[in-house]
């Protein structure tokens, strides 16, 4: 028996493309398509990406909306 959850993914991230938050919100590694915890660094909440802490302020100015691409299939 197999259970198969799909997330579209919303929102990407400028410099990083290996991550995305998808439509229930949460940031997900589309390479390994595991879940991103939420963490709190010096009182600040936000998320280790790649080694490196981001905080949810600096992720609002660095976040966007992936273009839709024409595929005729």
């Amino acid at each position: 028996m197999t259970i198969t959850y799909t997330i579209e993914i919303i929102w990407n991230i400028k410099g990083i493309n290996d991550y995305g938050f998808g439509r229930d919100k949460n940031l997900y590694n589309l390479k390994t398509n595991r879940k991103i915890k939420q963490c709190l660094n010096n009182s600040c909440i936000g998320y280790w990406i790649t080694g490196k802490f981001y905080s949810l302020t600096k992720l609002k100015s660095l976040i966007y909306k992936p273009t839709k691409e024409y595929c005729p299939f």
